[in-house]
């Protein structure tokens, strides 16, 4: 009985902190949070106010024609275009001479507002050899092997756009394999 007089104590620390804590969360969480689902409700009213920042591929087409038609008779005619180049949206602002002020996007600090691919990075989130990817896909498991195994020489600048045209997937005679006597296989 000597230490009861401890665990009041511990209760009653432990009771303080859950009525702070409860309080603070009334304090931060909003109102109509949790109403409908585990999210602000108000916040599908506020996104559907929004601009979308994803125009679609046809309005990239409106002015990359050539690009446009090239992509949609190739294999990569399911992913569009803002999969791998951004959102199409403050490109067409900047490239109109559209004003961007209320938009803090980040896509902003790119030359003409899209991002430019890296001609590895982008390739290798659909087509690097994962569990998850379907099997039909196209994949790999390694670029250093698939360069190798096409007669190629890898080195740490390689890029998948060195043989292949991402729009149309066709695979060009690569910088890569032109001191090789091999031919390069699709």
């Amino acid at each position: 009985m000597r230490h009861a007089g401890h665990f009041v104590r511990l209760l009653a620390l432990v009771a303080i902190a859950v009525v702070g804590f409860l309080y603070v969360r009334s304090l931060v969480v909003p109102k109509d949070f949790g109403v409908k689902g585990h999210y602000r409700l108000s916040a599908i009213e506020d996104e559907a106010k929004r601009e979308a920042r994803h125009i679609g591929s046809d309005a990239c087409a409106e002015c990359h024609d050539d690009i446009g038609a090239a992509w949609k008779a190739g294999k990569h005619h399911t992913p569009q275009c803002e999969n791998c180049h951004g959102p199409g949206l403050m490109h067409t602002k900047v490239v109109a001479e559209e004003p961007t002020t209320g938009y803090p996007d980040p896509i902003l600090k790119f030359n003409n507002a899209i991002k430019r691919p890296t001609g590895i990075m982008e390739c290798k989130w659909c087509h690097l050899k994962t569990f998850e990817r379907p099997s039909t896909l196209k994949s790999i498991s390694s670029v250093r092997e698939h360069v190798e195994s096409h007669h190629g020489t890898y080195t740490t600048e390689t890029l998948c756009i060195d043989c292949h045209n991402p729009h149309t997937t066709v695979v060009t005679l690569p910088k890569l394999a032109a001191s090789s006597k091999a031919p390069v296989a699709k």
